[in-house]
């Protein structure tokens, strides 16, 4: 009887503490709920969509990015780093942050992918049209972010003989350094949704291959891909088993593709000619769809180079394709497995590093000058010392 009265109280109790718990919580909310146009505007606000997804930790570019902004004031920076691919196989990357960087969630961004035994550097060397920047540099100042890939056994990375497979890796590589994007995207710092690629020779089959592959430049299930335009210079007709003409058939219809080629080049001329009619048919195809030819027979990085057009004729078109693309409000993207990457080397821009040195030997040129006689005719100048 006694074990019974025992029993009874507790659950007496239990019940009189659930209830006070439940008066208790009742009673907060109602302390604490807004009202009226309170309660209204309280709710508006939860159901906007985020403005900046809080990284999952510190942003090991981001202290980089301020103290590379002292130092130079022009503002011009890139920095050299290192990713994992899905194999834990090291792959270099060489990335340049929007310009200015208040551009932030509005800024566009290039994915460039160097040709067979090339690199990245092949982006970096300096071209005389573009007032001797790097092709990279150059679409950063047009208020670009620009990332530089390093293939496997290429570049910076660790030089290897490369068996067929290991091209076939390489699609892969390219879903590892968009899921970098996909990070800085969730910082703020770019926006995938102008989302563009550029691929040069092998490159060009490679970036083409990657677009066309399932889950390619997707950041998260039931997503469709970022990809928004694709520029393919001096593509083969079958980059290491990337067979051009099938995969421009997929692509076509569905993402807005520039196609660039030397009319007399010995290797990409004639399979960009017979992909030209799939590109640029009129059924089906993207209206923005274009295949050029230029007055030359050189190939892949060379014509990038060398031939003057080129480089005028790639920034317009991703102009029109996604720098001045209308998207919709920027928004953080699923990230399941976060990109980590170290390695992080600041490099300044090359015109921003010479300028002091240009000043200082401007100001010695002067300070040596012989002075002009007073009314006197020009004096011969004095031979130097050998």
């Amino acid at each position: 009887m006694r074990s019974r009265r025992a029993s009874g109280a507790v659950s007496w109790l239990t019940a009189i503490a659930v209830t006070l718990a439940t008066l208790g919580v009742a009673t907060a909310q109602q302390v604490g709920a807004p009202k009226g146009k309170a309660a209204a505007k309280a709710k508006s606000k939860r159901r906007e969509p985020a403005k900046r997804l809080a990284p999952n930790a510190a942003d090991p570019i981001e202290r980089g990015e301020a103290d590379a902004l002292d130092k130079a004031a022009a503002g011009m920076v890139h920095y050299r780093l290192k990713i994992k691919a899905s194999d834990e196989t090291s792959l270099n990357l060489v990335y340049y942050p929007a310009f200015p960087a208040r551009l932030g969630t509005n800024a566009p961004v290039i994915m460039m992918v160097h040709e067979k035994e090339r690199s990245s550097r092949d982006f970096e060397e300096p071209i005389a049209e573009l007032k001797k920047q790097g092709f990279a540099e150059h679409m950063q100042s047009l208020g670009y972010a620009v990332l530089a890939v390093d293939l496997r056994g290429h570049g910076a990375n660790v030089r290897k003989a490369l068996a067929p497979q290991d091209w076939k890796l390489m699609v892969g590589d390219l879903q590892a350094a968009y899921q970098f994007l996909v990070d800085r995207h969730n910082r703020g710092k770019l926006n995938l949704a102008k989302l563009g690629v550029m691929g040069v020779g092998e490159g060009a089959n490679l970036v083409a291959a990657w677009a066309n592959t399932p889950g390619g430049g997707v950041s998260g299930e039931g997503r469709t891909s970022d990809l928004g335009a694709m520029v393919l210079v001096s593509p083969l007709a079958d980059g290491s088993g990337f067979v051009l003409r099938q995969v421009m058939s997929s692509l076509a219809p569905r993402i807005p593709l520039l196609l660039m080629a030397g009319e007399r080049d010995p290797i990409s001329a004639d399979p960009v000619r017979a992909a030209r009619p799939i590109v640029e048919r009129p059924a089906g195809g993207m209206k923005q769809n274009r295949v050029d030819f230029f007055d030359s027979s050189l190939h892949g990085y060379k014509l990038l180079w060398l031939e003057p057009k080129v480089t005028s004729v790639i920034p317009k078109f991703f102009e029109g394709t996604i720098k001045l693309k209308a998207t919709t409000p920027w928004e953080p993207r699923y990230n399941l497995t976060p990109v980590q990457y170290d390695d992080i080397q600041l490099v300044r821009s090359t015109k921003d590093k010479d300028a002091p040195a240009e000043k200082a030997k401007e100001q010695e040129k002067a300070k040596n000058a012989d002075p002009k006689p007073k009314d006197e005719p020009d004096a011969p100048a004095k031979k130097e010392a050998s």
